[in-house]
């Protein structure tokens, strides 16, 4: 997987030092002030995999970044800030910092080997039969296509050898903006492989993308999120990858692990000020 995130992804591993007999010391966090707590916008698929993972009722939220950019922005911005993110989603250029879970910090290493506390599949869901060129695509991201999904994330397959049959049509995808640059990139290459194919990407969220494709809006909708039970009896879904969700914070905060537990107690409104969480 070829992250290019080593300055983002440099978080002190508490837990490991304390396991190796060092002593571990609580950052002094007295200069900080009350925890202003963000959340992704109702219907997100990174929302609803957060608060299943966490298992927070979310009722400590203070504000709701509409899109994967407008989180990142508003962390950035906000030294007191903590939000979550699609692993996949960061970079180095982003002005914010990732920080461990329960000790843990992400990295292929944790996500392949499942040590990571938040980690979440990616799914293609569609309804009915897929056209020739839907199922085309379809073939080329479960084959060769998942070199390109392993730039990002955890492919499900090793990447094969694709031979598309040409077909021609359009393909409308419809869900969520943290899949978005995977299918994008996806997109682009197989319409190298096959010129007669015409893709169109509306980024909205998972759960828009998932009732567009119920109702035959769109052929595909990206989730990254698990289906909910009627869901998963309308539609076919397809898993392409595995990815994470990583919790940041502003860079000028001095945490750099935070347990399950703190982390619920922040989105759950039991801690007001970053100092209470120790």
């Amino acid at each position: 997987m070829d992250r290019k995130k080593a300055a983002v992804l440099s978080v002190i591993l508490c837990a490991f030092l304390a396991g190796c007999g060092a002593e571990t010391k609580n950052p002094d966090l007295s200069s900080m002030g009350e925890v202003v707590v963000i959340s992704r916008e109702e219907g997100s698929g990174t929302r609803d995999e957060f608060a299943r993972l966490v298992k927070t009722e979310g009722t400590g939220i203070k504000e709701i970044a509409a899109s994967t950019e407008e989180m990142i922005e508003k962390v950035s911005e906000d030294r007191n800030a903590i939000g979550y993110v699609a692993y996949s989603s960061i970079s180095d250029e982003d002005d914010l910092k990732v920080i461990a879970v329960d000790g843990v910090s992400i990295s292929e290493k944790t996500l392949e080997k499942g040590q990571y506390a938040l980690c979440r599949n990616y799914y293609l869901a569609y309804s009915g039969e897929l056209s020739a060129v839907e199922e085309d695509f379809l073939s080329y991201i479960l084959s060769a296509g998942q070199d390109i999904v392993g730039q990002y994330c955890m492919a499900v397959k090793q990447p094969g050898t694709f031979l598309s049959d040409r077909s021609g049509g359009e393909i409308m995808i419809n869900g969520s903006s943290s899949m978005a640059p995977i299918i994008q990139d996806l997109a682009e290459d197989y319409m190298t492989y096959n010129p007669n194919a015409e893709i169109a990407i509306q980024i909205t969220d998972s759960t828009t993308g998932l009732t567009a494709a119920i109702y035959g809006e769109c052929g595909f909708a990206m989730s990254s999120r698990e289906l909910k039970e009627y869901e998963e009896e309308l539609l076919t879904k397809n898993m392409i990858g595995t990815d994470a969700v990583v919790v940041v914070v502003n860079v000028e905060n001095p945490i750099d692990n935070i347990s399950g537990l703190q982390l619920k107690g922040l989105y759950d409104g039991q801690y007001k000020m970053w100092s209470d969480i120790y």
